[in-house]
């Protein structure tokens, strides 16, 4: 083989080797990736799109857009919330997933 056969190998396997690392990083984000939300007099929420489809094996069509819009925008949740079926709450009442009015479990959405 020539000197020139092998760069063009050289340069076509470097190309390969960094669509394939591109693709594996682009997997590792799952729907949105992580959204946070930062309330009035509360720890930030941090919503994990991948616990959500991976672990719990949500569909995006589960919650967008029957109960969230597509972009973050516009949602917002008070105290109040909590304690309705609404937003979060439509899973998270006890009964599909933890409850969101259990004091103990804040800590699993509100990170310090």
């Amino acid at each position: 083989m020539s000197k020139n056969s092998w760069k063009v190998i050289f340069i076509c396997v470097g190309i390969l080797c960094l669509i394939s690392f591109n693709a594996a990083y682009a997997q590792k984000k799952v729907g949105g990736g992580d959204i946070k939300y930062t309330p009035k007099g509360a720890d930030v929420v941090t919503f994990s799109h991948d616990s959500h489809v991976t672990t719990a094996k949500l569909k995006c069509t589960e919650c967008h857009s029957k109960i969230f819009p597509m972009k973050k925008k516009g949602v917002t949740m008070s105290k109040e919330d909590h304690a309705k079926e609404v937003l979060c709450g439509i899973c998270h009442n006890g009964k599909k997933a933890f409850a969101q009015t259990v004091e103990a479990d804040c800590a699993k959405c509100h990170k310090k």
